[in-house]
Parts: structure tokens; C-alpha cells; sequence
């Protein structure tokens, strides 16, 4: 018989097993009892209602996760007529999300190879989730290739130490470490991608149409920013139509921006539209940041650029090594984001090199081309607590009003989409605003209410900041 995983860790005391189980079986019905006692509660015990049922999510997943290696272990799953552990999983979950008793089963089985200990010990510790482990598990093997001195649980130590970013953040560092080490590997990825894109459509019983498109990474990322930002809710035609605000779901808003992407291409094509310009093709226009001489010597290479050739560089231009950053969060390698500034009307954020001036004082009260492009660059989303909405769905916001003072320039400025622009001004809230970044006070009244008046939160005492 295979040692149970649960051999690698201090045993529990005798009797533990059986009382847990018990407990077990009057939380599950408990769970039962839960939606009709919710009106009897406060705001706040209902805020500790939701943080607390999505811990126990968690937190019960890792132990699934872990009850399947011993299951697979002691031989469970191989004498019962499951095909494998995560149907093994279904059977045991009936009504769960196929998509999260798959990943339980995957991840068990990942956990029973005694190679993987110290997944299994951060699942038991509760230091990482099961989507990070599966995310370690599956990024890992991509990278040790090209990391010949890496020890292999050291590499999965590390990125199991980022479960609090999610998987997403695993697989952005597994295309840093390749971009840096492999940069052929991505390019290469991405034409493979290409090779197999694909779009077609099906006629629906209903009289709709349902169009599906298999893209590779950097076209996807090119539709995705153009969707989301011509996608943002507009306010309605009047304030008495639904209080001024947009009804539409968020699928809906898309679905309206590809129909006004395609109507206004089209009209392009034809001669019966003008190039679209203003508001329309400026948050069409994908951002990117890309490393200067990456950019440089990709672009002199395709013959953009005939002066100030730079020697030196140990890799072919097409591979020259590094990633780019999108403002919706894309991590693209460097020749993708090169043949983008060669082909679309794409504005590369050059570290290091020239750049528009960022501070415009009292010259200018609107934040426009490149200050608002360096706003961007820096917030990356709304920069209120807790908000990720995308920057063509927010206002750049003077810190300290304009009318008060304030200047117009990178350090007073930040991000803030509609909902919390309006509880900014509405709660008289203050940031601190520097080059790296934006750090709010939710503090209120500290935003001064009109010229020479001092903000209500410091009047007859000193306010105080966190």
C-alpha cells in the first residue's frame, strides 16, 4: 500500500478524526439553515457571514484536495470504478462545479507523488490555495528547462509564496523568467497560436448568432482592450431614464462595442466613414511599457529605425530577451509588442527613453495626451481600495482640487472610476499621489469644500491620518 500523505505530518490526537466527522455532518446541515436566519443579522455580522463562508471555501478545497491523495493512497479511488481520481471527486460531490471537482482531483493526485510534498504542506498549512498549487504545478516544469541550477521544490516554494496574488500572478512570472531566459520559446508560442486561430459562427434556434474566435495571445489582447474600452456604462439620455445610469449588462456593453468596432471599420474600408479620431480612437489605442532598447533594437532591426545602432546584444533581433506590459494587465513577449508598434496604432511607453513633459502646473486643468498616458502607465485601474476597473473606464482626478490649487501633474493626480469619483468628492477624501503610485485616506472631510476654507475633518481639532 502507498504511504498516505498525511504520514509526512504530525498525527492528530486519537479520536480527532471521528469528533471532526461528526462536526462535520451539523455544519453541512447547519449550511442548510443559514439563507432563512440571514434577515436576523446586522450589516456587519452579514459582512463577517460572507468573509468567513469564502475562507471555509478555501480552506475546505485544500482539505479535499488533501483527502484525495489519501484516498489515492490507500488505494480508495483504484478499488472503486472511477476512471480516475477526479471522477472519483464528482462522485463524492454531487452538484459541485465540475470545473472545481476536476481541479480537486488533478491537484489530489498531484499531492499523493511524494515528490510534491511541499505542495501538499502548504495546502495543509492553509498557505496556499488549490488554484495556485494547480497554477505551481502546471508553470513549473515550463520553466525548470530553462533553469538548469533550480531546484525543483525551491521553484515551487516560490511560487506557491505568491498564492495571495492568485494564479494569475504564477503564470505573469512564468512569462518574465521566459522572456528573460527563452524569449525564442514565447515567440514561438505566439505563432503557434496564430497557426490555429479560428472564428466561426452558428445560427441559434432563438434567431441569434453566437460567434466564437480561438485567438492567440497578443491578437486576443488587441480585441480584448479595444472591447473593454469602448464597453464602459454610459449614463442614459436623461436622469429620469433608470436615475441616469446603464442598464445594459456588462455582455451587453460588449456586445454593442464589436458591433461599433466593426460598423466603423467598415465604413473606413469603404470610403463612407472618416479614420475615427477624438474620444473614439484614443481609447481604442492599446498601451504598452516595454523596455527601451528591446524596443529600440527590435524596431531598428525591421528597418523603422536607421539611426543610433546599438551593438553589443548577444540575441537575434527577433529575440532579443524581455516582456511588455498591457494597461489591462496582458504580459506579451518582446516581438509581439514590437510588430504591434510597427503594425497598430499602439503607444509604447518607453522606460528610459524621451518623453512628453509631465507637469503642465495651472497651464492646463484637463489631464490629456501624454500626462494622462503617464496616469495610466503608473495606476494601471481605479486606484480606490479594492477597485480594478480599467483605466478607459475612469477619470483622472486632481487630488487637490483644481479650483483649490491643485496643479495639473502626474503627483496630483490619479485614477478613479465613476462610482468612486463620486464617493470621493461626496466623502471629501484625499490621496497621496507620487510618481510609483497612489495611496488614498478614507478619512472623510479632508478635501478642502471650497477656496480658503478649511476642510470640515481638521475644524476645531486636528484631524486624524492613517
Amino acid at each position: 500500500m502507498a504511504q498516505s500523505t498525511s504520514d509526512t505530518r504530525m498525527p492528530a490526537p486519537p479520536g480527532t478524526g471521528a469528533r471532526l466527522m461528526t462536526r462535520l455532518k451539523e455544519f453541512t446541515a447547519d449550511l442548510e439553515q443559514w439563507p432563512e436566519a440571514l434577515w436576523q443579522l446586522d450589516e456587519a455580522a452579514l459582512g463577517e457571514v460572507v468573509g468567513g463562508m469564502l475562507r471555509i471555501t478555501a480552506r475546505a478545497e485544500n482539505v479535499a484536495a488533501l483527502a484525495t491523495a489519501d484516498a489515492l493512497g490507500r488505494g480508495t479511488v483504484a478499488n472503486s470504478t472511477a476512471t480516475g481520481a477526479p471522477a472519483w471527486v464528482a462522485r463524492q460531490a454531487a452538484g459541485v462545479d465540475p470545473v472545481v471537482g476536476r481541479r480537486v482531483g488533478v491537484v489530489g493526485v498531484d499531492c499523493a507523488d511524494p515528490r510534491n510534498r511541499v505542495v501538499a504542506d502548504a495546502l495543509a498549512d492553509g498557505s496556499a490555495s488549490v488554484p495556485v498549487a494547480a497554477a505551481a504545478l502546471r508553470e513549473v516544469p515550463r520553466i525548470l528547462p530553462q533553469l538548469p541550477t533550480a531546484d525543483r521544490d525551491d521553484l515551487l516554494g516560490r511560487y506557491l509564496s505568491l498564492s495571495d496574488h492568485g494564479w494569475r500572478t504564477l503564470r505573469e512570472l512564468s512569462t518574465r523568467i521566459l522572456g528573460q531566459y527563452a524569449p525564442e520559446r514565447l515567440v514561438r508560442d505566439e505563432e503557434r497560436q496564430q497557426d490555429c486561430e479560428s472564428v466561426f459562427w452558428a445560427d441559434l434556434p432563438s434567431g441569434l448568432t453566437r460567434f466564437v474566435a480561438e485567438l492567440s495571445s497578443g491578437h486576443a489582447a488587441m480585441v480584448k482592450h479595444a472591447l473593454r474600452a469602448l464597453s464602459a456604462p454610459a449614463p442614459a439620455e436623461t436622469e429620469a431614464d433608470n436615475g441616469g445610469r446603464d442598464i445594459r449588462t456588462p455582455a451587453k456593453r460588449r456586445a454593442d462595442a464589436l458591433v461599433r468596432l466593426v460598423d466603423t471599420a467598415a465604413g473606413v474600408l469603404d470610403g463612407t466613414a472618416p479614420r475615427p479620431v477624438g474620444e473614439f480612437g484614443g481609447t481604442a489605442k492599446i498601451l504598452v511599457t516595454l523596455d527601451y532598447n528591446t524596443l529600440y533594437e527590435g524596431l531598428r532591426e525591421a528597418g523603422q529605425l536607421s539611426e543610433h545602432s546599438s551593438a553589443g546584444c548577444g540575441f537575434a533581433s527577433t529575440y532579443l530577451p524581455g516582456i511588455g506590459r498591457t494597461t489591462d494587465g496582458e504580459h506579451l513577449d518582446a516581438g509581439t509588442l514590437r510588430r504591434l508598434a510597427c503594425d497598430a496604432d499602439l503607444i509604447p511607453v518607453v522606460l528610459g527613453g524621451e518623453s512628453e513633459p509631465l507637469d503642465v502646473g495651472r497651464a492646463k486643468r484637463l489631464f490629456t495626451g501624454g500626462l494622462r498616458t503617464a496616469i495610466i502607465h503608473r495606476d494601471q485601474h481605479c486606484t480606490f481600495p479594492g477597485c480594478d476597473r480599467p483605466p478607459d473606464w475612469c477619470d483622472a482626478h486632481h487630488v487637490r482640487p483644481w479650483w483649490a490649487g491643485g496643479e495639473t501633474r502626474l503627483t496630483n493626480a490619479a485614477l478613479l472610476c465613476a462610482r468612486h469619483h463620486t464617493i470621493v468628492h461626496r466623502d471629501l477624501l484625499i490621496a497621496t499621489a507620487t510618481p510609483t503610485g497612489v495611496t488614498w485616506n478614507l478619512t472623510p472631510g479632508l478635501m478642502p469644500t471650497r477656496p480658503g476654507r478649511e476642510p470640515a475633518a481638521t475644524r476645531g481639532g486636528h484631524a486624524h491620518i492613517t
